[in-house]
């Protein structure tokens, strides 16, 4: 779902990217970048839920709301440190793309709720 919420935004914010979500902090993130981010992740939230694992309609959309906003917030906070370090890439790994941290920001950022809310909405 966070590989959903990139390409989403990516693909959003280049096409119709105007208006900077945080100029300061991440200048290329925009609302519309958040908006394409949030259709693809909750759409495949919904999929994954529906079609895997057999769950409610409802938990999928829940999964995908709460993963598209902690991947955001996970996204800008791992910016913030970038900025406040004064580098570009957390890692020689993936040069040019962030580093190796820009791949996990997100991930770290929405293991627990999205274990929370599987475990206690569609395994329990």
């Amino acid at each position: 779902m966070t590989i959903a919420s990139d390409i989403g935004g990516y693909v959003a914010g280049v096409l119709f990217g105007k208006h900077p979500m945080a100029p300061v902090i991440s200048p290329k993130k925009s609302w519309e970048g958040f908006a394409g981010s949030l259709v693809a992740t909750v759409a495949a939230g919904w999929a994954l839920v529906v079609f895997l694992l057999d769950g409610a309609w409802w938990i999928g959309i829940c999964l995908g709301l709460i993963a598209v906003v902690m991947a955001t917030l996970g996204d800008l906070c791992e910016s913030v440190i970038k900025r406040d370090l004064g580098i570009k890439d957390m890692s020689r790994i993936i040069p040019g793309h962030g580093g190796l941290m820009d791949r996990l920001d997100s991930l770290l950022a929405t293991i627990a709720p999205i274990w929370l809310l599987l475990h206690y909405g569609v395994f329990s």
